[in-house]
């Protein structure tokens, strides 16, 4: 199982609410805005957070079904500049976050091979960015594969899980898209060879 998510950090900035205390509070434990308020990159800490609710969020979705997102129910372990966990229904999911001036990104696995990548994408348009996700998608795959990109399509499930196809059959690497403001990213769990 795998997910992930992007926080375009500008684009946040101006349309988020993310300076006051009942936004904290509706998202993260007080443990959680103990660690914001502690951190020196405060706001970049407030995404970071976010963004691995928001990963194990897709993971647990898959797996149970739609779920109601709580975020407080998700428990984040920060425990260096890039790990850290996600404690949900006492289960623990990994995660690995990228921060940059520009965006927060985070995936969450239980396999600990995976495949991902982010990307700048061309417009705010939202058809525009999940068409340039799943793209981008669709080439490491290929490249993943040793195929060519044309044998490869992205198909959503009934629940609206994207799903690998290649020469229309149904593949078992599992896909997780994202798209925030001006960026995208993807996370592909690989199976072992």
């Amino acid at each position: 199982m795998i997910g992930n998510d992007i926080v375009d950090l500008e684009f946040a900035k101006r349309n988020s609410r993310w300076q006051e205390q009942r936004f904290l509070n509706k998202l993260f434990t007080i443990e959680e805005q103990d660690f914001i308020r502690s951190d020196d990159q405060q706001f970049q800490s407030i995404w970071r957070l976010w963004t691995m609710k928001e990963s194990v969020y897709k993971i647990t979705s898959r797996a149970e079904g739609k779920i109601r997102f709580n975020p407080t129910d998700f428990k984040c372990i920060v425990l260096d500049s890039n790990q850290g966990h996600v404690i949900y229904k006492n289960h623990s999911i990994a995660t690995a976050t990228t921060t940059n001036l520009n965006f927060v990104q985070t995936t969450a696995c239980l396999n600990p091979q995976w495949i991902s990548k982010m990307f700048q994408c061309s417009s705010l348009d939202y058809p525009t960015q999940h068409s340039e996700s799943v793209q981008q998608a669709i080439k490491a795959y290929a490249a993943y594969k040793n195929v060519v990109d044309k044998s490869v399509a992205v198909i959503k499930n009934s629940r609206g899980i994207p799903q690998f196809y290649m020469n229309g059959h149904l593949q078992p690497e599992q896909l997780s898209l994202t798209h925030h403001g001006l960026y995208g990213a993807f996370a592909i769990s690989v199976t072992e060879s």
